[in-house]
């Protein structure tokens, strides 16, 4: 018996996916539990829309987030460090302040977006890689100064 998979199902398949099961195993565990959902015509139809639904919204993010990807390449975003007298600086550069700069640009992003950070605890130009989506990441360069 056909059915599909509304819940993940550890060694048979993932939510969305349609398997061949049992069909004693099919009605009596996964439908009354609510992991499955018998694969009759129309089900299957309606689970065929909401596959191609996802595709194209997951096209139109990837295409947003690759305009801002374009639009922020190679930015260089520009921080002070304070040292001390004997040049060793205080603290150090951190997401939240990268988070903030891109903020304050119009660039909304998460702080989980921030992939490849370095630690910035001294003066020079650092590469910062923003992962905004699977499909489309892009580099950033942080700019840091002394106070």
């Amino acid at each position: 018996m056909k059915v599909i998979l509304i819940k993940d199902l550890k060694g048979k398949g993932k939510a969305g996916d349609i398997i061949d099961v049992n069909p004693n195993y099919a009605s009596n565990v996964l439908i009354r539990q609510g992991i499955a959902k018998e694969a009759t015509a129309s089900n299957l139809n309606d689970h065929k829309g909401k596959v191609e639904s996802k595709a194209y919204h997951h096209a139109e993010m990837v295409k947003e987030y690759q305009a801002l990807a374009n639009s922020i390449r190679g930015k260089v975003y520009n921080f002070t460090l304070n040292v001390g007298s004997n040049g060793k600086a205080f603290g150090s550069i951190t997401k939240q302040e990268i988070l903030n700069a891109l903020t304050a640009d119009g660039i909304k992003v998460e702080k989980n977006m921030i992939k490849d950070f370095p630690t910035i605890k001294g003066v020079g130009q650092y590469k910062i890689t923003l992962q905004l989506i699977k499909e489309v990441s892009v580099d950033i360069i942080a700019n840091v100064n002394i106070k």
